[in-house]
C-alpha cells in the first residue's frame, strides 16, 4: 500500500524507498510554455535535470537545429535527464508535423536515489508541459532518428 505524507510543498510516498516528487522551476515552466508555441520549423530541444538540493526540475540546456543523433551526444551516459524535443516529422503521405516529444533518458547504471527522484518527478513534468508523446530510453544509444520515427508512427 502506498501512503502519501505531505511535507511542506513536496510530497513523499512512503514505500520501501521514499519517492520524491520534485517541483518544476517556475522559470522552466514559462520556458516550456513558450517552447510549446514556437514558430520555428527546425528541430529544437530543452534538456532538464533534477536539482537535488532544491528538489526541483530545472533547465540544463537548450538547443536549436539539433538532430536526434546530435541530441544523443548531449545526454549524459550515466545520469537521467528529461528532454522536450520539437521534431520535424515527415509522415508517409508527405504531410509534415512538428510533434513535441517528452523523452525520459534513464540509463541503466544510474544511482538508485537519482532514478527515484527522476521517476517520481516525470509525471508532474509531463503534466506541466502538457505533453502526450512520452517515451523512455534506457541507453543514450537508443536515441536515433529511426527510433523516434518508429515511436511517432503510432501517432498518425
Amino acid at each position: 500500500m502506498l501512503m502519501l505524507q505531505v511535507q511542506g510543498p513536496h510530497f513523499r510516498a512512503t514505500a520501501s524507498d521514499s519517492l520524491v516528487v520534485c517541483e518544476v522551476d517556475p522559470e522552466l515552466k514559462e520556458k516550456l510554455r513558450k517552447f510549446r508555441f514556437r514558430k520555428e520549423t527546425d528541430n529544437a530541444a530543452i534538456i532538464m535535470k533534477v536539482d537535488k538540493d532544491r528538489q526541483m526540475v530545472v533547465l540544463e540546456e537548450e538547443f536549436q537545429n539539433i538532430s536526434p543523433e546530435e541530441l544523443k551526444m548531449e545526454l549524459p551516459e550515466r545520469q537521467p535527464r528529461f528532454v522536450v524535443y520539437s521534431y520535424k516529422y515527415v509522415h508517409e503521405d508527405g504531410r509534415v508535423s512538428y510533434p513535441l516529444c517528452f523523452i525520459f533518458s534513464s540509463p541503466v547504471g544510474c544511482k538508485p536515489e537519482q532514478q527515484m527522484m527522476y521517476a517520481g518527478s516525470k509525471n508532474r513534468l509531463v503534466q506541466t508541459a502538457e505533453l502526450t508523446k512520452v517515451f523512455e530510453i534506457r541507453t543514450t544509444d537508443d536515441l536515433t532518428e529511426a527510433w523516434l520515427q518508429e515511436k511517432l508512427s503510432f501517432f498518425r
